[in-house]
């Protein structure tokens, strides 16, 4: 029999993707016969002629089995980039996204440009502690608390911080929002990603979520601003006068909250890349 060739397997496993509902089957297929191949994805585009061993096609074959099944690709492949950090990624905690990259990217340049500044930091709700460990590495003299309801989410959170050598900056906490804090403690910059979804969001969204991610993280009552009203309302005598509070939101959300909570803060309602309305920032007490 002969041996398939590179492109022929792509071919093959990107229509068997999209058959199963696969979003970026292409992409998919070709990371993961990279993955397979020990190669970087671009490479492949210079072996498309290459016949393939078994030694390839078994480990590729259950990649692809576990894509199908709608598994997330980071869990396949086992890590995932953000921020310039490489993170574990499981089914513990919900993967790192891009717009919470892009959360901290507007911390770190518009609110707090100066890297070499000695702040307090506290990542609520860190899950696999991507926030906490971002900030970390961005502020160098930064003392940063990262706290999580979930053991299983801050066991991942801890592996991360070894794996990015910051588990001397960080300091997890296990509890719900303000709980596990000592009494008077503050901080400049208080920071979260909490649960957004109402039920009917998270009923419609796509399996890789809702098969895989832990509900606990993505789901919130009073149709996904419960959490966010709750550590809003908690802000007072956290936060330090000049801090910023940071969060990500659903859609919509960054409007209500502003307009709830505009007699206690001044509310910035900034867009995502994709210029949506996602994330709401809270400055000092008006």
């Amino acid at each position: 029999m002969a041996l398939q060739s590179v492109v022929e397997v792509l071919d093959k496993c990107a229509a068997y993707f999209e058959s199963k509902g696969v979003p970026n089957a292409k992409f998919d297929a070709q990371t993961l016969l990279a993955k397979a191949m020990g190669c970087r994805r671009l490479d492949l585009f210079l072996r498309f002629d290459e016949p393939l061993l078994e030694d390839v096609l078994v480990p590729f074959r259950q990649y692809a089995r576990r894509r199908a099944s709608r598994e997330p690709l980071q869990h396949i492949l086992g890590d995932v980039e953000f921020f310039g950090l490489r993170l574990k990624s499981d089914s513990r905690a919900l993967i790192p996204r891009h717009e919470t990259e892009e959360l901290c990217e507007i911390i770190s340049g518009r609110y707090f440009p100066d890297s070499s500044a000695e702040l307090d930091i506290l990542d609520l709700g860190t899950g696999s502690g991507a926030i906490a460990l971002a900030l970390a590495s961005n502020f160098k003299n930064a003392r940063v608390v990262a706290v999580d309801s979930s053991e299983e989410a801050l066991s991942l959170a801890r592996e991360n911080a070894e794996l990015c050598s910051l588990s001397d900056r960080v300091e997890f906490l296990r509890g719900s929002w303000f709980e596990p804090l000592k009494e008077g403690d503050s901080f400049d910059i208080i920071v979260s990603n909490p649960p957004y979804l109402s039920e009917a969001e998270y009923a419609a969204s796509q399996p890789e979520v809702r098969l895989f991610d832990p509900k606990e993280a993505l789901v919130s009552r009073q149709n996904g601003l419960e959490d966010l009203r709750c550590i809003i309302g908690s802000l007072k005598g956290r936060l330090k006068s000049g801090g910023v509070a940071a969060f990500e939101c659903g859609a919509g959300q960054p409007g209500i909250l502003a307009a709830e909570f505009s007699g206690n803060f001044l509310c910035d309602v900034l867009t995502d890349l994709s210029r949506r309305e996602r994330f709401l920032f809270l400055r000092g007490a008006v």
